[in-house]
């Protein structure tokens, strides 16, 4: 104590004593308050690290597979360039490559385009400066280095008004009320549906309209949509007088309303629209006489470096060759699935106590009729005056027919023949395409085949379309006057048709079946109308253009053949496996039914209301958050042995290189997993999977990618520069499935440079109508389309050791309530449009896989439904590949870990451990661990024979590490703790030092 201290003053030496007794182990007092809150903090980033440890690896970039004596000889999988920037220079050609091809001339009165080089133009519209490249959601593009179409159009020699540019970029129409909204796939933000926020016509002021007269060659209008994951397109808006966010809007009626003025007035002489969506945008205002529209160019989602093929097409320098993925329609609700499309909730939903997951449904009511198959069959029924046609006009609903597309210049297509061939059961159709204008071009030759429609398929609820695309080519470049003889390969299976109510299979029916080559499915119904005898004059013009009879050809098939087609490729048997899905004949929705759309009845079968549905008792119980906890599991694995496991093989996963999947020794290396090991590899694959010490499986970096390999959705570190190419749908309209083996093989080198060795997508599922917010990830409203196109590009991808995992497998076509929600279709729907899309990938490769979507068919989850996975993926399709679940996020606990396994799944692309502790519950379970040591052999084979093995050889060591951030998290958590103890004994014993060398002061009597 202080010695100037009075001994006899006891407030004096009370202070003193209490001031010396703070000094005593101060730095362990501080130490004692700071520690308790590092070990807080560390505890809770701890408990998130471990609770979504693939999210913080994904955001920071880091790697749980350790690789000692790396084989750097041993590279399986290797790059076609030989450097980033050959690579990156690749990739941008292709991407203006796919553009060029895939964009459509729909309209082009007098020549109005090209315009030339050279021309003086003016961009109007906000969306001239603010292009979509894309989507938005896990399909995003990176846009930070993309060409403007002002860019894009002074490259291609245009000069380009720069006092309108700067109007919407800088000037009175650069408000941040003018730029368009979108809802966000987070809901992080209040925009509850899309705008598009034009600038009103009143907001130009005149200087900036005079500035026209001086780039008046022609008025560009670009009129762009955005559709992105999560969330679908309204189909009511408040700023259109039809069609909902893809109507135009009434500002942009006045602007073109105010252009046609312009026009009139001499400033400008052309108008030309620029389509920028990949959901078809309403075309009403085509035949609206306010507007004079001269030329109409669809450009769809234009990819990071597509937008230079545009200015390049309106300049002439690239002739057009696109042909239509969907049809255009003037009137977009006229398409029957949008009655039964959006937001609807079983009556009894909360009485019943469901749940967000589980309570909602949809209902493909208009069964085949998709697309161009509605509109031209019933088209056709109309111009042969078929009994129940009903009030139906083609040409008020359709603008732009499935398949058709303009060019600069003319062809003929002639001569077409076409042969089977019963060795190969293929038909060979032929035809001759000559170039018959004054420019060089290429165009789509599609082969359209029709099927008869008989009483049989009236008595079984078979339906038959009246065309439907059975093969495409695509010409060469053709100079003027050149021909070429085109040869397209039709598989007979695609005559037919699914027959679920009399054989349950597949059917080939007796009768004439006819094939023609034409330009869309509009002219080839025109062509079996003519060959049938019908012409405008005979219809009195109900029939709106004349066929060509000569370019059909007939096939005749002697009898009724119920074997041919009862058995896949693989030898698996083809029979009913949705009767589940199938609202007439379930057998547990009780007397609930639905009438689906016939051609034999149009009139009384085309819905103009929802169907409105009740969950029974029995759908209650199917829609269990665990199907097989519930008792309703009776499959394969159903009385199942435990099988070995933890096994000492002394087997590495590359000791098995070269060797098939169904080889023995991959039992012995099976054997050696431990159930620990199978529930961690299963449960736990957000954007990785994980490496297994027991089997040396290396852990795999894994990414989207339905248009180019993106980071963009969560941020993921990469320094690896990949190419955004153009949107699915622009691909479609290539028609080319060679041009798609290039993409392919682009994204495949991209994901060699990126160290990814499985990409989810490309993505397969349908455009059942305009408004699903994610037509810009799939190709089309055709399923061959989509799927010839799809096996093009998965070849490509797979040829460079990058697994695909196709989505969203299947029937995911729209967003709303995609968490869980039932769909409820026919067979012959399902396995004709809706899976026909993602089957042709499996005939190119065995190891590609899928992702399975968030929704239900019937009251199953996909990724848990038998006939979906086992059945018709696994049994029909002999896929190999890995399917993984989509992101099953933090809550969605209806996609059960067992339930998967158990039909067939494989992994969880989970950003959180739900399925892993799922999992973890069954480890003692016979029937579940047989399950998931399938599951492994599948991801265990796919990752042998991916990139993913590059470095990996013979003495390489593989072993599972923890990321370093957790090393340094866990460490800080256990030193923090053991810091605090120690500080808090260390504290107390000096103060009981300093107790007994110091006694507290007492006061002096």
């Amino acid at each position: 104590m202080a010695a100037n201290v009075d001994p006899t003053d006891y407030k004096a030496r009370k202070k003193a004593w209490k001031k010396a007794k703070r000094r005593v182990a101060l730095p362990a007092k501080i130490l004692c308050f700071v520690l308790p809150i590092v070990f807080v903090a560390t505890s809770i980033a701890l408990y998130f690290f471990n609770w979504f440890p693939m999210t913080f690896d994904l955001v920071i970039g880091a790697n749980r597979t350790k690789i000692t004596n790396a084989d750097e000889s041993a590279q399986y999988y290797t790059s076609d360039y030989v450097s980033d920037e050959e690579r990156v220079a690749a990739g941008k050609e292709l991407s203006e490559k796919v553009e060029a091809e895939g964009a459509t001339l729909l309209k082009n009165d007098d020549a109005a385009l090209p315009l030339g080089t050279g021309a003086k133009v003016t961009l109007f519209s906000h969306s001239s400066v603010d292009i979509v490249y894309g989507g938005t959601g896990s399909a995003g593009l990176d846009t930070s280095e993309v060409p403007n179409l002002k860019e894009a159009m002074e490259s291609a020699g245009f000069s380009v008004n720069p006092t309108m540019w700067d109007f919407y970029t800088t000037g009175a129409g650069s408000g941040e009320q003018y730029t368009r909204q979108t809802v966000s796939l987070t809901g992080s933000d209040s925009v509850t549906a899309n705008q598009v926020n034009e600038v009103p016509w009143s907001v130009y002021d005149q200087a900036t309209l005079d500035s026209v007269a001086d780039y008046g060659d022609a008025a560009i209008v670009v009129l762009s949509r955005v559709g992105g994951e999560g969330y679908d397109l309204n189909t009511t808006d408040e700023h259109s007088r039809s069609g909902g966010y893809l109507g135009i809007t009434d500002e942009e009626r006045d602007l073109l309303a105010n252009l046609k003025s312009m026009k009139e007035a001499g400033t400008v002489k052309k108008i030309v629209v620029l389509l920028n969506s990949s959901n078809p945008i309403q075309l009403d205002f085509l035949k609206d006489p306010d507007y004079d529209v001269d030329a109409v160019l669809w450009i769809g989602g234009v990819g990071a470096q597509g937008i230079n093929a545009v200015g390049k097409i309106l300049a002439g320098t690239v002739n057009p060759s696109g042909s239509l993925s969907d049809t255009f329609l003037y009137d977009n609700l006229s398409a029957p699935s949008t009655v039964n499309s959006g937001s609807f909730t079983y009556t009894n939903a909360e009485q019943a106590g469901l749940t967000s997951s589980n309570s909602t449904y949809m209902v493909y009511q208009e069964g085949i009729y998709v697309g161009y198959r509605y509109f031209e069959t019933r088209y056709e029924d109309a111009v042969m005056g078929t009994a129940g046609v009903g009030d139906f006009s083609y040409s008020d609903d359709v603008a732009y027919g499935f398949g058709y597309g303009l060019s600069y210049t003319t062809f003929e297509t002639s001569d077409v023949q076409s042969a089977h061939d019963a060795s190969t059961d293929k038909f060979t159709v032929t035809a001759t395409v000559t170039n018959t204008g004054s420019v060089a071009g290429s165009k789509s030759v599609q082969v359209y085949a029709q099927s008869p429609y008989t009483d049989y398929d009236r008595a079984h609820g078979i339906e038959k379309p009246a065309t439907q695309l059975v093969g495409f080519a695509k010409t060469k470049q053709l100079e003027p006057g050149e021909s070429q003889i085109v040869a397209v390969s039709v598989d007979r299976r695609e005559l037919a048709s699914y027959d679920a109510d009399g054989e349950g299979t597949y059917i080939l029916e007796s009768g004439d079946y006819l094939l023609t080559v034409a330009d869309g499915a509009h002219a080839a119904a025109n062509n079996f109308l003519a060959y049938k005898g019908y012409t405008p004059v005979s219809t009195s013009g109900k029939m709106d253009a004349a066929g060509d009879s000569s370019a059909v050809a007939v096939y005749t098939n002697a009898s009724f053949d119920s074997t041919t087609y009862a058995t896949s490729t693989t030898g698996a048997a083809i029979e009913n496996r949705f009767d589940d899905a199938d609202l007439n004949r379930a057998g547990y929705v009780g007397d609930q039914n639905v009438t689906y759309i016939s051609r034999s009845d149009w009139e009384n079968t085309v819905p103009t209301e929802a169907v409105i549905l009740k969950a029974t008792d029995e759908m209650i119980t199917e829609l269990s958050e665990s199907r097989y906890d519930a008792g309703l599991y009776s499959g394969k694995y159903s009385g199942a042995a435990m099988p070995t496991t933890g096994a000492k093989n002394g087997l590495k996963l590359i000791d098995l290189m070269g060797l098939d999947y169904d080889d023995p020794k991959w039992d012995s290396l099976l054997d050696q997993l431990n159930t620990s090991d199978m529930s961690f590899l299963i449960g736990s694959a957000f954007h990785y999977t994980q490496a297994i010490d027991s089997i040396q499986l290396p852990g795999t970096r894994d990414e989207n990618g339905p248009t180019g390999l993106t980071t963009t959705l969560f941020g993921a570190r990469s320094d690896v520069k990949t190419m955004g190419l153009p949107s699915e749908d622009v691909m479609g309209a290539t028609f080319n499935t060679e041009l798609l083996s290039d993409v392919g093989r682009v994204i495949g080198n991209d994901c060699i440079a990126a160290k990814v060795s499985y990409l989810y997508g490309p993505g397969a599922n349908i455009h059942r109508n305009a408004y699903c917010g994610r037509n810009f990830e799939y190709f089309s409203e055709d399923g061959l389309l989509s799927g010839k196109l799809l096996a093009s590009e998965v070849a490509g991808i797979e040829s460079k050791g990058c697994h695909v995992m196709i989505k969203h497998f299947a029937l995911n076509d729209q967003e709303t309530n995609r968490t869980g929600v039932c769909t409820w279709a026919n067979e012959q729907a399902i396995r004709e449009v809706y899976l026909r899309s993602f089957e042709y990938a499996f005939a190119e490769s065995e190891l590609a896989g899928v992702m399975t979507s968030y929704s239900r068919v019937g009251c199953a989850w996909n990724g848990a439904d038998e006939g979906m996975i086992e059945g018709v993926l696994r049994g029909e399709w002999g896929c190999n590949g890995v399917a993984i679940s989509d992101n099953s996020a933090i809550s969605y606990t209806y996609m059960n870990g067992a339930d998967a396994v158990l039909a067939g799944s494989d992994l969880f692309d989970s950003m959180c451990q739900i399925e892993w502790s799922q999992l973890q519950n069954y480890e003692k379970d016979p029937v579940v661990v047989s399950a998931m040591r399938d599951a492994c052999h599948r991801i265990a084979y796919a990752t042998l024979n991916s990139l993913a093995m590059n470095g990996i050889g013979a003495g390489t060591t593989v072993a599972y590490r923890t990321p370093t951030y957790v090393v340094l998290d866990t460490a800080c958590f256990v030193a923090s703790g053991l810091g605090f103890l120690f500080c808090l004994v260390f504290k107390i014993v000096k103060n009981r030092k300093f107790r007994q060398a110091n006694p507290k002061p007492r006061r002096v009597a």
